[in-house]
C-alpha cells in the first residue's frame, strides 16, 4: 500500500480525503508545513496533497521547499480554489503535477493520484535509460547441447522471480544469459539496468545503486533516485559481483532479504520499499573468497541459491559454427560488408582451437578478419594467425622434430594460459619463467 501525505489546515478537508482514500493508501496528515515536511523527511511518501492557502505558509513556497529538500520528483498534487486560476499556473510550473478542487469525487481523485505517479515511474525510467549507456545485447544462441541445457535452466529460472547468480568464466556471455532470463521473466515490460561496479568507489557506487539525500555529500544540491528505484518492478544485473567491498555487500544483503533500501544521507535515512529482482555474476570462486575473507559468509550463502553455470567456449565446441555465422554477420552489418563467408578447414580449426578469451575472443577475431579482408573474401587460417602456430620454415635446418617441438611448445603454453584463464604472470610462475620470458616465448610461437 503506497504512501499518501495531505497537508492542509482545514481539519474537514483532511478527514475527508482519509475516509474517501483509506482502503487505497496509508494515509498521513499534517495541519500546517512544519509537521508536512517532518512527515516527508521519514516517511517514504509516494505523492503528496497540498492546499495552497495555509495559514502559517505560502503553498507556493512548501511546494519549492519539498523539491529542493526533499525529493525533485515526488508528486504534488495541489488544492485550490475554483476562481485561482494564476497560482495554479504558477504551481504547475513549479512541478506540481496536477490540481483539484474541493469537493473532487473519489474515482476522479484517485485517477489524478495514479497518473501522478505513473508519470512519475516513466520520468525516472526515462533518466536511467539516458543515464545509463545503454548496450546492444548480443543474441542468444543455443545450437551446442551445452547450451540447450543452459537454455532449458533460463527457461525455468525466468520463470520464478527469485534472484540469480551466473558463474562463469571472464567472455563466457554471462551478460547475453541474464538478459536472456530477463526476456523470458514477468518483468520484461519494465527496465533491464545493468550496473558495472568494478570500476566505481565504494561512495559511489552506493549512491549509484540506492540514491543519496539532500546534503549527503559535497556536491548533493539534491535528492536523488537510485537505480534500485528508477527499476522498480524490473531487473538490475550486476556483473563481477565479487569485487564489491563487504560494505556494498552487507546493503545488498539487507535488499534481499528485507526488498527495501535506504538512500546515503546524514542520520537515519527512510527505508524504501521497492520490488526489483537481482541478476548477479561472477567469474571467480566466491567460497575461495569466503575462505580469504575477501566475501561475507552470509552474503556468499544469499546470493548462492538460484545460480547457473555458464560453460566456457571450449565445452560447447559443437556451437562454435553457429555462433561464428552469428558474429559474421552482425559484423558484416557493422561495417557495411558483403558476402564474406568462412572457409570449412578454418571452422575446423575454430573448433578445436581452446578460446581461453572464450565468446569475447571469438567475436573480436573475426571482427579483426573481417576489417582487413575485401568483400566476398573467403576467410582462412591465414586471416586468424592467433589459431595455429607459426610454420616450420622447409630449410635445411628444419626437421620434424624441430616442428613437433614448436607444437609442442605452443600447446603447452595454450594449456597454460587456458588453466589461468590468461592471467601470464599465474601462467609464468606455473611454467617456471618470467613473466616476461612467458611474453617472449609468446611472441615467438604467435600467440596473441
Amino acid at each position: 500500500m503506497l504512501n499518501l501525505l495531505v497537508i492542509d489546515d482545514d481539519d474537514a478537508c483532511l478527514d475527508d480525503i482519509e475516509l474517501l482514500l483509506k482502503d487505497k493508501y496509508k494515509i498521513f496528515k499534517a495541519d500546517n508545513s512544519k509537521k508536512g515536511i517532518d512527515i516527508l523527511k521519514k516517511e517514504n511518501i509516494s505523492i503528496l496533497i497540498l492546499n495552497l492557502k495555509l495559514s502559517d505558509s505560502d503553498g507556493l513556497d512548501i511546494l519549492k521547499q519539498v523539491h529542493e529538500e526533499v525529493d525533485p520528483n515526488l508528486p504534488i498534487i495541489i488544492v485550490s480554489d475554483k476562481n485561482d486560476v494564476d497560482t495554479v499556473v504558477k504551481a504547475i510550473r513549479l512541478g506540481a503535477r496536477d490540481y483539484i478542487h474541493r469537493g473532487i469525487s473519489v474515482d476522479l481523485l484517485h485517477q489524478k493520484i495514479i497518473s501522478s505517479i505513473e508519470k512519475r515511474t516513466i520520468s525516472l525510467q526515462l533518466k536511467t535509460l539516458k543515464d545509463s549507456q545503454e548496450r546492444q545485447y548480443d543474441y542468444f544462441v543455443c545450437k551446442s547441447k551445452a547450451m540447450q541445457n543452459v537454455d532449458f535452466e533460463i527457461t525455468k529460472i525466468a520463470r520464478s522471480n527469485a534472484d540469480v547468480l551466473l558463474l562463469g568464466e571472464t567472455g563466457a556471455g554471462k551478460d547475453v544469459i541474464a538478459y536472456e532470463i530477463y526476456k523470458r521473466s514477468t518483468r520484461r515490460d519494465k527496465l533491464f539496468v545493468e550496473v558495472s561496479l568494478n570500476s566505481l568507489s565504494d561512495t559511489l557506487i552506493e549512491s549509484e545503486l540506492f540514491g543519496y539525500e539532500k546534503g549527503a555529500f559535497s556536491g548533493a544540491d539534491t535528492t536523488k533516485a537510485g537505480k534500485f528505484e528508477a527499476a522498480n518492478g524490473g531487473t538490475i544485473y550486476l556483473p563481477e559481483i565479487s569485487d564489491i567491498s563487504e560494505k556494498i555487500q552487507a546493503k545488498l544483503l539487507s535488499f534481499m532479504q528485507y526488498k527495501e533500501i535506504s538512500k546515503v544521507g546524514p542520520g537515519n535515512a527512510k527505508k524504501i520499499k521497492l520490488d526489483v529482482r537481482l541478476i548477479m555474476a561472477s567469474n571467480k570462486d566466491l567460497w575461495q573468497l569466503v575462505k580469504e575473507g575477501k566475501l561475507r559468509e552470509d552474503f556468499y550463502y544469499r546470493i548462492n541459491v538460484t545460480k547457473l553455470n555458464v560453460p566456457p567456449l571450449r565445452k560447447r565446441r559443437d556451437g562454435i559454427e553457429s555462433l561464428s555465422d552469428y558474429f559474421l554477420d552482425i559484423i558484416l552489418r557493422k561495417h557495411n560488408k558483403k558476402g564474406i563467408t568462412f572457409s570449412q578447414t578454418l571452422i575446423d580449426v575454430m573448433r578445436k582451437y581452446e578460446w581461453y578469451g572464450n565468446i569475447r575472443e571469438l567475436k573480436n577475431s573475426i571482427e579483426s578478419a573481417v576489417v582487413l579482408c575485401d568483400d566476398d573474401a573467403v576467410l582462412t587460417l591465414n586471416d586468424f594467425p592467433n589459431l595455429t602456430p607459426p610454420p616450420v620454415q622447409d630449410t635445411a635446418n628444419d626437421s620434424s622434430f624441430q616442428a613437433a617441438m614448436i607444437k609442442a611448445k605452443y600447446e603447452y603454453i595454450i594449456k597454460l594460459l587456458s588453466e589461468t584463464n590468461h592471467n601470464k604472470t599465474q601462467a609464468a610462475v606455473k611454467a617456471g619463467l618470467s613473466r616476461q620470458g612467458l611474453l617472449n616465448i609468446m611472441k615467438e610461437l604467435g600467440i596473441q
